[in-house]
């Protein structure tokens, strides 16, 4: 009796958004007679940042500080659509929507200057909250003086709208042809696990993941950073802990209370070593794609080649328990009965000499 070590490792792809589109968002931003600016959105922040990330997109888009922009997305009444948080889609989507919108903005911001400055809009750009002269830095106006001229001289509201919206993606039921690019940006990951095996109890724990994730471009690398380790801890108790199937969503053969449900806790986090790799979209504000649920996709079977570098032995089925990890052990170690093989063979030949002798009978009418 021992335990083993060993290293597995798993890569996958993530498609961004809903497979087939037709899952739009919406956004509006305006900004107020100081410059000040406020964002009105759908998407709805459940913990993974979209609220800070679509802020940061703003913000630069626009030209002004992260500070001067105030994000609401509280109340479906007032805010524009969006088809909801799921799907990975919060940055990418969501995210070009409020880009759009802030581009929108960002034009009426430079006509308004324009006309103040009396030089046309394409001479102009917005960095750090100013309107600037391309090539005469002393020339500038603030967006606060551009916005007060707006409301105050001509009588406008700087505004700006967008829709992030790929057509939907119709199938041919006969060809598998689709009309349109069924995924926005793809997303890419591997997963390297180190774990030790017990062959005595089954038991598994993991003492290091490597994680390497393409996200494109990471807007707010510490979100990134907190989506991956989420992820990993999310991970490991798909590949050794958390079985839903097939009682979900029955609460039948779980035990009566929530503690009764195994998932993992800080303990079981193990050494994380997390890389974060940059290959921008194209599509993508400011060349971002997928993190979210993808985070939690490489782990487990990640997990399950390391147990078979350890113990030789492959677990099939998630979550891997010390149960079916012993199981397969004790299925390897069995004899193979090469007699009884031999003659469970020739039984099997015999009935379907018979069968087929019996379907000759049928035929010829005997």
């Amino acid at each position: 009796m021992a335990r083993h070590r060993g290293r597995g490792v798993a890569t996958i792809e993530y498609p961004t958004g809903m497979n087939q589109n037709g899952d739009p968002s919406q956004a509006w931003v305006k900004l107020k007679p100081d410059g000040r600016v406020d964002v009105f959105a759908g998407t709805v922040d459940i913990g993974q940042g979209s609220k800070t990330v679509h802020t940061q997109i703003v913000a630069d888009t626009l030209g002004v500080p992260y500070d001067w922009v105030t994000m609401d997305n509280t109340n479906t009444d007032s805010s524009p659509v969006c088809t909801g948080t799921f799907a990975s889609r919060g940055t990418f989507i969501g995210g070009n929507a409020v880009r759009y919108a802030a581009e929108r903005a960002r034009e009426r911001i430079l006509d308004i200057a324009g006309k103040e400055l009396e030089i046309d809009p394409s001479d102009l750009e917005v960095a750090d909250g100013d309107v600037v002269v391309k090539g005469s830095p002393d020339r500038k106006l603030s967006v606060g003086d551009v916005a007060a001229a707006a409301t105050w001289t001509y009588g406008e509201l700087i505004t700006g709208t967008g829709a992030a919206l790929k057509p939907f993606a119709e199938v041919d039921d006969d060809t598998g042809a689709v009309t349109e690019e069924p995924h926005a940006a793809i997303s890419y990951a591997a997963c390297v696990a180190d774990v030790e095996v017990d062959d005595e109890t089954g038991e598994v724990t993991v003492l290091r993941l490597v994680q390497v994730y393409d996200v494109g471009r990471a807007i707010n690398p510490t979100l990134v950073e907190g989506q991956i380790e989420g992820g990993a801890l999310m991970g490991l108790g798909l590949g050794l802990l958390e079985a839903s199937y097939p009682y979900y969503p029955s609460p039948e053969h779980r035990g009566g209370e929530f503690g009764a449900y195994l998932a993992p806790s800080m303990d079981d986090l193990p050494e994380l070593d997390n890389v974060i790799l940059e290959n921008p979209s194209a599509d993508g504000p400011f060349g971002a794609k997928a993190i979210g649920e993808m985070a939690n996709n490489a782990q487990p079977p990640a997990i399950c080649s390391a147990i078979f570098d350890a113990v030789g032995i492959w677990v099939t089925e998630c979550p891997a328990t010390p149960e079916r990890v012993l199981r397969a052990l004790q299925a390897r170690a069995e004899p193979r009965r090469e007699g009884k093989r031999v003659i469970f063979d020739e039984e099997i030949s015999l009935r379907r000499v018979a069968s087929k002798e019996g379907v000759a009978k049928l035929i010829d009418g005997g």
